[in-house]
């Protein structure tokens, strides 16, 4: 009996065997720099809701237990 059945496409042949990756293998250098851009503008996007928060123009606002950011209306501001 055929161990290896033909496959519903018709293609005979089989896929070769996925090589092994390193457990800690070093990614190539030019995706770990995107990689620390990303996270330096991602730090940057934080630091500035933070400081919007802070000076009161933008408010957290939780709904669903989701938790959002949303522009303070400027009565509200001017009242607080």
């Amino acid at each position: 009996m055929n161990r290896y059945l033909t496959p519903l496409n018709g293609t005979p042949r089989r896929r070769p065997a996925a090589r092994p990756l390193e457990l800690y293998a070093a990614l190539p250098e030019e995706r770990t720099a995107a990689a620390m851009d990303d996270a330096a503008a991602a730090q940057q996007l934080i630091d500035d809701l933070v400081a919007l928060v802070d000076a009161g123009l933008v408010a957290p606002i939780e709904h669903d237990g989701v938790l959002r950011y949303a522009p303070v209306d400027p009565d509200e501001r001017d009242a607080a």
